[in-house]
Formats: C-alpha cells, structure tokens, sequence
C-alpha cells in the first residue's frame, strides 16, 4: 500500500540530496563547521531528528539559506505526516 509518506521527502533528505551531495560535502564536514556533533546531522538525514529553531540558523548560516527555509521544509513535512485520526477524540469548544 503507497502512503503520502512514500512521496513526502522529510527535511534530512533535502540536506542530503540538495545540498551535501551535490556540494561535497560530508555530513562530518557539516557537523563540524557549525559545531555539533555527526550524529545530529544524521539523525536529521535519516528522519530520526526533526528540525529544531536552532538547528534551523546553524544549517542557513553553512549553507547560505534562510533559517525558514528549513523551518518551512520542517513544517510542511510534520503537517503532511500528521495523523489527523489522532484529533478525533478532541472535543470542540465552539
């Protein structure tokens, strides 16, 4: 069965296969420019570790980015991925 998660690409992979890949660039390489550890670049690659504000000014700054681009990408994947279902025990006030 094909999901909406079969089309959806999360944050990491855009890193990946937009910016890293195409530049060169190691995930060691990364994590060491804006100070962090290699393993935090990938979790986010791999879809372990979402995006956090932080995270989001690092990457901008090494890559020449915006911080709400990779916000936004952020964003936009925890909407498309949500489980809507999970809302349907919320009671509406209005």
């Amino acid at each position: 069965m094909t999901t909406i998660r079969d089309f959806i690409s999360t944050p990491g992979e855009i890193l990946l296969e937009e910016f890293l890949e195409p530049l060169g660039i190691s995930q060691y390489r990364l994590a060491q420019t804006i100070g962090k550890p290699q393993s935090a670049i990938s979790d986010i690659v791999h879809g372990r570790r979402s995006i956090s504000t932080e995270m989001a000014c690092l990457l901008s700054a090494a890559l020449g980015t915006s911080p709400e681009f990779w916000l936004n990408l952020q964003m936009t994947y925890d909407l498309k991925t949500f489980d809507e279902a999970a809302l349907a025990s919320v009671p509406c006030l209005v």
